[in-house]
């Protein structure tokens, strides 16, 4: 075996998985909004603090929340459950696990139904002004 064979063994799994990653990154159009996934240590706020969403205890903390069109609202794991961030239906967040943080823009006012794939008990709701 050359001495240079380990690293192509190596290397090319992890180029493709980061290839893969990438693309699995991408934004769609969801109805002009967009949406962002940050572990906790990112930054991501331009100064102002958003309204935010806590996953703990098994539930959506509020379960309620009116926010104006245009804002950001953070979607944050506390807990070592696995949890997710379906609006109106559509998984937007991926899996969360302890710490992750998902940040959404609502830039259309109406009322977004908040759920979690793994928790069908898991219910909230955010109204946009």
């Amino acid at each position: 075996m050359k001495p240079t064979h380990w690293l192509w063994t190596l290397a090319v799994p992890l180029l493709a998985f980061s290839l893969l990653a990438g693309l699995a990154c991408g934004d769609d159009d969801n109805g002009g909004s967009t949406k962002t996934a940050t572990s906790t240590g990112a930054a991501t706020s331009t100064g102002e603090k958003n309204p935010e969403i806590d996953q703990k205890d098994l539930a959506f903390k509020p379960e309620t929340l009116t926010i104006k069109a245009g804002q950001k609202v953070d979607f944050k794991n506390s807990e070592t459950a696995l949890h997710t961030v379906n609006i109106n239906g559509k998984n937007e967040s991926g899996t969360m696990k302890k710490g992750d943080l998902f940040v959404r823009l609502f830039d259309k006012a109406g009322s977004y139904k908040i759920t979690c794939d793994f928790h069908p008990q898991m219910n909230a709701t955010v109204t946009v002004e």
